[in-house]
């Protein structure tokens, strides 16, 4: 047996998981485990490795985060960083019940509509629903003051400040009578209103009034939370796994070059190894750390957490060094800067190909 060395196989971006499940069910065909070095993948054990990384956008399935306002009176189940998935509970508001008997003196339809405000206040519109409202009042649309939210332009129905519509539902105005005579008025959302609540109807204690409600992730993801007054607002950000080398396959192995040939032959996508068209080359140097690095092989190296910078040692154009992460030790020259993000995307050459890495202006130093 040979001894085993990194090689890589090229193909076209795009393509690197079908050929490498294409690779490894070809090694378990011909019976050359034992010419393989093992990477232990979560519970999986590979022999063909594609580095990717993991990149946080503030995009859904559809192009935009999914959010969702959770008020205060709902238990918040998810917590910040946290990942979850598609259907997993955000929050829940759980059942209210009647503290002590009661009759329904009435029980008003209305249509409930919520506008933030540029300073993330919410103001709350009870409006009869016999009124109607106009077909552009739905939620995401944008506010000025004075614009009419009823059909027939009430001017006792309009929005006081711009803003932004984040809730717009049916709902009850309920009114109960307490045996003492005392009253109380409650506004219940009609999706959750216990059917037994209804104008005249006496109540005894314990009596449901409103159902428990749910929050479920539309989608999957990086929770983020943000509190406000009135509101908490729960962003899933979507993860996206990204090529770091598209177009390449990586695999520690002791095959003669015969055997090379014979894993590859017929293989789709143009598959080739790096090196010269009559024999594959071992891959050494910065391109192997960088494999080596992503396969959990070799630790990264990272920085020391710095004081905040106060400008920027570094501009467009300028050929830097990276000095953390799997790209420690490549050289490139800074195409962009994230001053917000505290960000540059430096370009750097991996078999003579250019490719944008984004790297923290921390893990950057001036050659």
């Amino acid at each position: 047996m040979q001894r085993k060395r990194w090689y890589a196989i090229q193909t076209y971006a795009g393509s690197e998981l079908r050929l490498k499940h294409q690779l490894e069910e070809r090694v378990r065909n011909l019976g050359w485990e034992k010419s393989f070095e093992p990477l232990q993948t979560g519970e999986a054990t590979e022999f063909f490795f594609v580095p990717v990384e993991e990149v946080v956008t503030s995009r859904s399935g559809r192009g935009r985060a999914s959010e969702y306002r959770v008020p205060y009176d709902y238990d918040l189940l998810a917590t910040t960083n946290e990942r979850i998935q598609r259907g997993d509970l955000i929050a829940r508001r759980p059942p209210k019940h009647l503290a002590r008997r009661a009759e329904v003196i009435s029980a008003e339809s209305l249509w409930r509509v919520v506008v933030e405000t540029l300073t993330h206040t919410e103001i709350e519109y009870l409006i009869p629903q016999e009124k109607g409202l106009r077909r552009d009042i739905r939620v995401g649309e944008k506010t000025r003051p004075g614009l009419p939210l009823t059909v027939d332009s009430d001017e006792r129905y309009v929005t006081e400040e711009r803003g932004q519509i984040v809730a717009r539902e049916r709902v009850k105005r309920i009114v109960l009578r307490y045996d003492d005579g005392t009253e109380e008025t409650r506004i219940i959302p009609e999706a959750y209103l216990h059917p037994k609540v209804r104008a005249g109807a006496t109540l005894e204690e314990g009596t449901e009034l409103e159902r428990e409600h749910k929050i479920h992730a539309r989608a999957s993801g990086l929770v983020k939370v943000k509190e406000y007054k009135d509101k908490r607002e729960v962003s899933v950000q979507r993860i996206e796994r990204r090529r770091l080398i598209p177009g390449y396959v990586f695999t520690k192995m002791g095959l003669d070059e015969e055997e090379m040939f014979e894993l590859i032959r017929g293989l789709e996508r143009s598959a080739r190894f790096v090196g010269s068209k009559t024999r594959p080359v071992p891959i050494e140097g910065p391109e192997i750390l960088l494999v080596q690095r992503k396969a959990g092989l070799v630790e990264a190296p990272q920085t020391e957490a710095k004081a905040p910078r106060v400008e920027l040692e570094f501009e467009v154009g300028e050929v830097i060094q990276i000095v953390e992460g799997p790209f420690a030790d490549f050289t490139g020259e800074v195409r962009e800067i994230d001053k917000e993000a505290e960000e540059a995307v430096v370009m750097v050459k991996i078999f003579g190909r250019e490719t944008p890495v984004r790297i923290s202006f921390d893990g950057i130093e001036k050659v």
